[in-house]
């Protein structure tokens, strides 16, 4: 077991050692290739592709020159307008609806003149007098200020 141990950590330790040393894009041909370059492109002249394809062999490690995409020709795409059919007699409307009619609220009658036997009511109506209440014809009445409130 400790065997293992140390030969991993041996391998461990070792394997950066082994590491590339040199970066291709910080190495003095790359610099050199790619200072041509710029000086054939700012002159304008011809053979830039060739001093490209060295520059990438030199810096990128590869003979393969990269390339701009290339733009594929490709027909406008052709929209009809829309068509919008506008129906020649349109629907008629619903009649209006009307809302319900008011509902009536009668009030209560008012006791008009009291006497010892009752109260005479301002719709007409004689509230008898049974103490401590007034009766009316449906049964005993409620008074709450100036209202009777009968059955």
């Amino acid at each position: 077991m400790k065997i293992a141990c140390a030969l991993l950590f041996l391998f461990v330790v070792a394997t950066p050692l082994h590491a590339q040393d040199a970066d291709p894009l910080k190495s003095p041909a790359c610099g050199a290739a790619l200072s041509a370059l710029q000086a054939v492109r700012n002159s304008g002249s011809e053979g830039v592709a060739a001093l490209r394809g060295a520059a990438a062999s030199a810096c990128l490690g590869s003979a393969v020159v990269p390339t701009r995409p290339g733009r594929v020709l490709q027909a406008p795409v052709v929209v009809p307008p829309p068509q919008v059919d506008v129906p020649l007699q349109s629907a008629p409307l619903p009649p209006p609806v009307l809302p319900p009619p008011p509902v009536a609220i009668q009030r209560a009658p008012m006791p008009a003149t009291c006497d010892p036997g009752g109260c005479w009511t301002s719709d007409g109506t004689h509230l008898r007098h049974v103490p401590p209440s007034l009766a009316g014809p449906g049964g005993l009445c409620t008074q709450q200020g100036g209202l009777v409130v009968c059955p």
